[in-house]
């Protein structure tokens, strides 16, 4: 006998019901994958999950025809490179200072200081993003705002895309233009380039601002430094202690980004 319309449109709300619920699971099996925890067992994942052990073979078994999981030794599974390209994806979809927001926000709290996003935008050093000290002391720096080409910590860092050749014409056409020269020459301004992009950081004292000390991170993707964390300072209340407490957590701050841009990344 034929099925009436209702019976069939149970069995299709049915069917419909249980491929999403797959679905799902298959999702949440991806998802058990952590950077602290690369790969699992068939078992590890039942575990984790709490799903039966046949069905967790069933869902292995769709996500290695998929290109998305891979068997290594011992029966542990990790994802491929496959996922690896869906987050790179996601990355180019999310604008820098949406990503960079809660890095700079928690840095914020964490030195009492402002926090300072910075860019090359068209052979500019450009504040890209702030977010405001949460103290009463602040420094005005406006999203937007371009900084001296050859002054401050950032810049020293944010030529480190060009090659040697590439910056001596920027610091030459830089001075051509009527830009304020670098604070202590030429020579030892791409000194500082070269020491500051090998550890990463760098150390602005009074160069942009009166009274102001400020220290710089590179924040990197794929390799390449595309943005900087500053935290302008007011020099008053800076000791050699403090000083090294903020150098450190900028630090930490544009590590933790870079990672979030390139999971592979290593300080």
């Amino acid at each position: 006998m034929r099925k009436d319309l209702r019976t069939q449109a149970r069995e299709t709300v049915a069917g419909t019901k249980s491929g999403a619920d797959s679905a799902r699971r298959a999702l949440e099996m991806l998802f058990a994958f952590t950077e602290n925890k690369p790969s699992a067992s068939v078992r590890d994942l039942a575990e984790t999950l709490d799903i039966p052990v046949p069905s967790v073979h069933r869902y292995v078994a769709m996500l290695r025809e998929m290109g998305l999981l891979e068997e290594g030794t011992r029966g542990q599974y990790h994802l491929t490179m496959r996922v690896a390209a869906l987050a790179r994806a996601a990355r180019q979809a999310t604008p820098l200072v949406d990503l960079a927001e809660p890095y700079m926000r928690r840095l914020a709290e964490q030195i009492g200081e402002a926090v300072l996003l910075i860019r090359m935008v068209g052979g500019q050093p450009v504040c890209s993003h702030r977010v405001e000290s949460p103290g009463r002391f602040r420094l005005s720096f406006e999203p937007g705002q371009s900084l001296p080409l050859l002054r401050g910590a950032s810049i020293r860092l944010l030529l480190g895309p060009m090659t040697p050749t590439q910056r001596e014409n920027y610091v030459d056409s830089a001075i051509q233009s009527g830009a304020q020269p670098p604070l202590h020459g030429r020579e030892r301004f791409l000194r500082e380039v070269e020491r500051d992009l090998k550890r990463g950081w760098s150390v602005s004292n009074e160069e942009i601002d009166e009274g102001v000390w400020a220290p710089a991170a590179a924040v990197y993707e794929d390799g390449n430094v595309v943005a900087t964390l500053s935290a302008p300072c007011p020099l008053f209340r800076m000791d050699d202690q403090r000083r090294n407490l903020v150098i450190d957590t900028v630090r930490k701050a544009s590590a933790d980004l870079s990672n979030a841009l390139d999971p592979g990344f290593s300080s």
